[in-house]
């Protein structure tokens, strides 16, 4: 699962840059909204900017977690070194099931969030 989770990490790689900027502009478009709008002015945009936040950050998350995955321990290595090497992929596959479950929490959250805006914005 984790070499998985290391070959999708690897082919989005070009998207760890934008998605940080996804999630920084939607973090200062949320910081600006709730400093210098009145009351009501710009609560149209709070989840949309909040849902982007989530995305762009879990996803920059993601890839920054994921590429450095080490490989399968070769048999070349002496005992420590392969549990050593072991005991790093097992670390990262609690990481895989807490971050998967995060998503799923993430979606849950999304599907939420924007059914109430609709609800309220989208007509």
């Amino acid at each position: 699962m984790i070499d998985t989770l290391k070959r999708i990490a690897q082919a989005i790689h070009v998207l760890r840059l934008p998605s940080l900027g996804v999630g920084l502009i939607s973090l200062t478009s949320l910081v600006a909204i709730v400093l210098f709008f009145s009351a009501g002015q710009g609560d149209r945009f709070i989840i949309p900017f909040s849902v982007s936040l989530l995305w762009g950050l879990s996803t920059y998350s993601f890839i920054v977690t994921f590429r450095a995955v080490p490989d399968k321990p070769s048999g070349s290595l002496s005992f420590f070194s392969k549990l050593k090497h072991t005991i790093a992929r097992l670390w990262y596959g609690l990481v895989s099931l807490f971050f998967i479950g995060a998503t799923v929490a993430l979606l849950v959250v999304t599907i939420r969030m924007v059914s109430i805006w609709l609800r309220d914005h989208g007509g």
